[in-house]
């Protein structure tokens, strides 16, 4: 079995995954730093910026790679389309 088609907006089940998984890493850090006082809470923030915004560089550039295949995709069925009806349209020819 293959990778899931791309939907219609360029993003697949893994591009979701990423940004979900961007939100949960932002937000877990987030509330690990609220936990913390100090200078411990401003490192975890930091980080929860940083590793939010990798996991989200993903998701995009995953989305980039699935929108240019759908491109090429369409070119190649429209070189290769049939150019339209052959025969009198009654199944004769």
């Amino acid at each position: 079995m293959g990778h899931p088609e791309v939907v219609w907006s360029g993003l697949d089940g893994r591009a979701v995954v990423l940004g979900v998984l961007a939100v949960v890493v932002a937000v877990g850090l987030g509330a690990w730093a609220g936990s913390r006082s100090g200078a411990a809470a401003g490192a975890i923030t930091v980080v929860a910026g940083l590793a939010s915004s990798v996991v989200a560089g993903a998701a995009v550039d995953r989305r980039a790679r699935n929108l240019a295949r759908q491109k090429e995709q369409r070119q190649v069925l429209e070189r290769f389309a049939p150019p339209g009806p052959v025969g009198d349209g009654k199944g004769e020819e």
